[in-house]
């Protein structure tokens, strides 16, 4: 086995032997040129990365293997699948910060290896392109921090709720400047 993880989830070392992590990423989109031969596609959105990993676990060590599949199958407060923080240097190269189990997780064993060889993927949960997509869209509220009198609480407004209150720098300088950016 390996001393230094280079894969963790949530802080917790995926300890595999020859470990490969493979990272993804899936351009959709759909042939408009129907019985021609032209090239003509047209774009349906850029999806989130995965992260297929692969690495063997030999069979002295099944505490491993379990640990693994629970923490594929493990789910949240809600019943949602779980939400890991990725640690791995491709990972952090790309921008992959969280992520949740998809697909198969497998074990085969090794012909002549005493091990099982474990694959499972990773995808990406809220992609980068997500968050882009939802702030051109509007589906994320600005929060509007003000100094409550209850002794400097915060009390939060969606943006677009009270314009008429906001101060002349606000209006024409900082709101041209947000819907320039969008």
């Amino acid at each position: 086995m390996t001393s230094n993880p280079t894969l963790a989830l949530n802080g917790e070392a995926i300890l595999l032997k020859n470990m490969r992590v493979t990272v993804s990423q899936q351009f959709q989109d759909k042939d408009q040129s129907g019985q021609t031969s032209a090239t003509t596609k047209s774009e349906q959105g850029i999806k989130g990365k995965e992260l297929r990993v692969s690495g063997e676990i030999p069979y002295k060590n099944p505490e491993i293997l379990r640990r693994i599949f629970e923490l594929g199958s493990a789910t949240d407060a809600s019943g949602q699948r779980q939400k890991y923080r990725v640690a791995h240097e491709a990972a952090r190269a790309v921008n992959f910060r969280e992520a949740t189990f998809t697909g198969t997780l497998d074990a085969p064993p090794q012909d002549g290896r005493m091990s099982w060889l474990v694959t499972f993927t990773l995808t990406e949960h809220i992609s980068v392109q997500e968050k882009r997509e939802a702030r051109a869209s509007g589906k994320t509220k600005a929060v509007k921090q003000t100094a409550g009198s209850g002794g400097g609480q915060n009390a939060s407004q969606t943006a677009g709720e009270d314009e008429e209150k906001l101060t002349w720098f606000e209006s024409k300088v900082l709101k041209p400047v947000n819907e320039a950016l969008g």
